[in-house]
C-alpha cells in the first residue's frame, strides 16, 4: 500500500510545480471566454480537475501552460459556451457594426482632452472591441497577443490548422486595428 500512496504524493507534487503556476493564466483566459468571475472560476476548476485527472497523459519537459490552454478551450467549447449568454458577432459586418454603436453611446463626459489622455479611458473601449470579436477569432487572438502561445501551440489548442491560426489572428487584428480606428475617430469629433 505504501507504493500507491508515494506515486499519487509524487504525482500531485509534479502536478503542484509543473500545473499550478498557469492558474492567473487560465483564469485570465477563462475571464475572457466566458464574461463573468464567478463562471471563469468554474471553468478553471474544471480545467484543473481534468488535467488532475489526466495528468498521465502529460509529457514531462514540454509546454505545461500550452496542455492545460488545450484542456480550457476544450472544457469551454464542450459546455461553457453551450451554455453561455454571451452576443458575440458572427460576423465581421456584425463586429462592426456593434462597435460603432459602442462607441457613440459613450458616455459624453469623457470627451474631454484630460479624459482622452487618460489611459484608462481608452481601456474599456479595447476591452469592448474584444469582446465584440466572434469567438473564434477572439480565442486566437487571446492565446497569441495575451497569453503570448506560438501557432504550433495555439493549432493544438484549438484543434485547428497552424494556417488557420495565422489566419484568425491576422483577421482578427484587422477588425481590432478597424474597430479602434473607428473608436479614435470619433473621439475627435
Amino acid at each position: 500500500m505504501p507504493e500507491k500512496s508515494d506515486s499519487g504524493q509524487a504525482k500531485r507534487a509534479l502536478f503542484e510545480r509543473e500545473a499550478l503556476p498557469h492558474l492567473d493564466s487560465l483564469y485570465a483566459t477563462a475571464l475572457r471566454l466566458v464574461r463573468g468571475p464567478d463562471d471563469a472560476n468554474d471553468l478553471v476548476q474544471d480545467t484543473v480537475l481534468r488535467a488532475y485527472r489526466f495528468f498521465h497523459q502529460f509529457t514531462p519537459g514540454t509546454n505545461c501552460r500550452a496542455w492545460l490552454m488545450t484542456i480550457l478551450f476544450n472544457t469551454f467549447r464542450n459546455g461553457y459556451r453551450r451554455n453561455s449568454r454571451e452576443q458575440v458577432a458572427a460576423s465581421e459586418e456584425e463586429f462592426s457594426a456593434r462597435i460603432e454603436a459602442q462607441s457613440f453611446a459613450r458616455d459624453p463626459a469623457q470627451s474631454n482632452p484630460e479624459a482622452l489622455a487618460d489611459n484608462r479611458a481608452v481601456e474599456p473601449e479595447v476591452e469592448r472591441a474584444l469582446d465584440a470579436l466572434p469567438e473564434e477569432f477572439r480565442s486566437a487572438l487571446l492565446l497569441v497577443d495575451v497569453q503570448e502561445m506560438n501557432y504550433q501551440e495555439v493549432s493544438a489548442a484549438l484543434a485547428i490548422p497552424v494556417g488557420t491560426v495565422k489566419s484568425r489572428i491576422s483577421r482578427a487584428r484587422a477588425m481590432m486595428r478597424k474597430a479602434l480606428r473607428e473608436f479614435a475617430r470619433n473621439r475627435r469629433q
